[in-house]
């Protein structure tokens, strides 16, 4: 067996004594990442392929949604989704997989004794799909009704929205699952052709975790994978924020909240200013004691519900806001929302309160690594992203370095008028955009 095995041992300094793991690279360029968990009874394991929603021209939007969607639909050796499924939970196992930006994930977790066989499943769903022409039919149905829901939930779709407004015409601007009218002309073929050029194992990262020998993972890996051709991995063109564009969308629905999203720049995964808006995400939004929940929910009792996150990319990310209102305070709503944002930028976060914000984000992401399924997608995800891993202490790390100068430096440049963006999904008047564009630039 051919393979270049890289150990990472508590006692180096590219790894903290709160994992062990090992990476083997197989010759056809496969990353596998394994990491035994003393003491755990599951296993988990994930298969992180460099590939989603902004590889795709617009003519392919959602195929890499859809592609996913027809592995779970039958193999050579399991020719039928209830096969596939039956084989994996007659064991005692739970599956599923996802398709972003930038990565799509296969995942299942598993009692330990029992991974050998889900990664043979796994391995056919993988290299030996049959995209049956009735099940695409079928699946087909399924995703257009998944995009036509989201018109009926305007608190997912104004989440859409903002990302459009954002990122106007671009791929990151899209819905992961495409549009209805290129799902419902996407041919067997073509599919085909993009799962050809983009499922190599070049572009697969396998990360395991939990009850394992990881000798015989390594093995099993080489038996199910060490054959398969390595090939040519297209990349996706940048997708930066427009400077210069309409920083507003407005839909006119009847419901009985206006649901509203509004959007500032964010930062790279890979950008010094990623730790700031991390914690400027805890001090906004994330959470019942952020500044937003205490002040526009508890103090103003001008939102139902409200709250941050914080998108990042390879080049580019955003920060969203996003609150559910009466209609009758879709206006003072949005102006506290944007004193929040002005306040990081005029006045220095308290060192208290910086402090606090640390502890809950490092705490997220401590507690977030407990089980196997977290460290497999942990360690997965870091490879492919960054094509290393990036331990908890490293990150903590570079949390706990973040100054109250840092915040404010990032929220001026990346809060600035110009950069923010507002999606606007309920009963109020698409006439009135103009009068929000004023408000968004705090006038």
């Amino acid at each position: 067996m051919d393979v270049a095995i890289c150990r990472h041992m508590p006692n180096t300094p590219h790894i903290s004594s709160w994992m062990n793991y090992e990476r083997t690279t197989l010759d056809n360029g496969l990353r596998l990442l394994t990491a035994p968990m003393p003491g755990m009874r599951s296993a988990s394991v994930a298969f992180f392929f460099t590939v989603g929603s902004r590889y795709e021209s617009g003519e392919l939007a959602g195929v890499s949604h859809f592609i996913e969607h027809m592995l779970f639909k039958g193999t050579q050796r399991y020719p039928t989704a209830r096969l596939i499924s039956e084989a994996i939970e007659g064991v005692g196992g739970i599956f599923n997989g996802s398709t972003g930006k930038e990565i799509t994930s296969y995942t299942a977790k598993v009692p330990g004794e029992q991974l050998s066989l889900v990664m043979d499943v796994m391995a056919d769903m993988i290299r030996r799909p049959l995209f049956d022409a009735h099940e695409i039919e079928k699946e087909r149905a399924v995703i257009i009704e998944e995009l036509s829901a989201t018109h009926d939930d305007p608190q997912e779709w104004v989440n859409l929205l903002i990302d459009e407004v954002m990122w106007p015409g671009l791929p990151l601007g899209r819905d992961d699952a495409g549009f209805v009218e290129t799902v419902a002309q996407m041919t067997r073929e073509s599919m085909l052709k993009y799962l050809h050029q983009y499922y190599r194992p070049n572009s697969l990262v396998i990360s395991v975790a939990g009850n394992i020998d990881q000798a015989e993972v390594i093995q099993r890996t080489h038996e199910l994978f060490g054959d398969w051709e390595a090939g040519t991995h297209p990349n996706w063109t940048k997708s930066l924020p427009p400077y210069d564009t309409l920083p507003i969308a407005m839909i006119k629905k009847e419901t009985e909240q206006t649901n509203i999203c509004l959007a500032t720049l964010g930062a790279a995964y890979t950008s010094p200013d990623y730790y700031p808006l991390l914690l400027i995400n805890g001090i906004l939004g994330d959470g019942m004691s952020s500044r937003l929940f205490q002040t526009i929910r508890e103090e103003q009792g001008l939102a139902y519900d409200i709250g941050s996150y914080f998108n990042s990319y390879n080049e580019t990310g955003s920060m969203v806001i996003s609150a559910g209102v009466d209609p009758t305070q879709t206006e003072p709503a949005i102006k506290a929302i944007i004193g929040e944002l002005q306040q990081l930028c005029e006045t220095p976060v308290p060192v208290e309160e910086l402090n606090r914000i640390k502890a809950y984000v490092r705490g997220g992401i401590l507690l977030g690594l407990e089980g196997t399924q977290q460290v497999a997608s942990w360690l997965g995800g870091q490879e492919s992203l960054r094509n290393r891993v990036m331990d908890a202490d490293e990150m903590t790390a570079q949390i706990d370095a973040v100054t109250p100068e840092d915040i404010q430096r990032v929220a001026q440049a990346c809060f600035a008028p110009e950069w923010r963006r507002l999606a606007i999904i309920g009963p109020d008047d698409p006439h009135r955009s103009e009068y929000f564009s004023t408000l968004l630039k705090g006038e």
